[in-house]
């Protein structure tokens, strides 16, 4: 006896998307308040692989291909992360860390509860490397995303050979159906 088994189809690829872009947020975000997490991530994206290998392989119809031309709004929504978390690190870093307060001390004081304060009249030096900080790393990512190429040299020089290449190969074509046009008029 035969025994037909349906797979369902592969579903829910966005919510896959979005569970790793959430996942990339809380990293990079807060990366200065736990580092550890980004260990934590790459562990769980590994099980998370083995899942969905698995559920590809066995439990589900294979995926209906759809070509696109990149990551659009997803690559977007990775950007505003990434410049996001610029501020959110430096942030932790000068106010709640107490690095910049063990680096810098004379910008601090105790109080009367044994809480670190700004020194008086100091509090907009502590702004002014907290925001310069931020400036300096987000000023530091355009000048690599702009010295740095999207598409490596090698593979420049393949994709202009190969449209070299089919350019050539359609003037040869209509050389060819030129030539015959002109022996069917002689």
């Amino acid at each position: 006896m035969k025994h037909i088994i349906i797979l369902s189809p592969l579903s829910k690829i966005r919510h896959s998307f979005m569970e790793i872009i959430i996942q990339f947020g809380y990293v990079t975000l807060f990366a200065s308040a736990y580092p550890l997490a980004s260990v934590i991530s790459i562990v769980a994206n590994l099980i998370e692989i083995r899942a969905d290998a698995f559920r590809i392989t066995y439990l589900c119809q294979r995926p209906r291909s759809i070509r696109c031309d990149g990551l659009n709004m997803w690559n977007k929504l990775l950007g505003a992360i990434v410049r996001l978390s610029a501020l959110t690190n430096c942030l932790i870093f000068g106010f709640t860390s107490g690095q910049l307060m063990e680096w810098l001390p004379s910008l601090y004081q105790m109080d009367d509860t044994d809480h670190m304060r700004f020194t008086t009249d100091k509090g907009w030096i502590v702004i002014f490397i907290i925001f310069g900080l931020e400036r300096l790393l987000l000023w530091t990512g355009m000048l690599l995303d702009a010295i740095i190429p999207d598409v490596p040299e090698d593979v420049m020089n393949q994709l202009e050979r190969r449209y070299f290449v089919l350019e050539e190969e359609s003037r040869e074509y209509e050389h060819q159906e030129a030539q015959k046009r002109q022996k069917k008029q002689s």
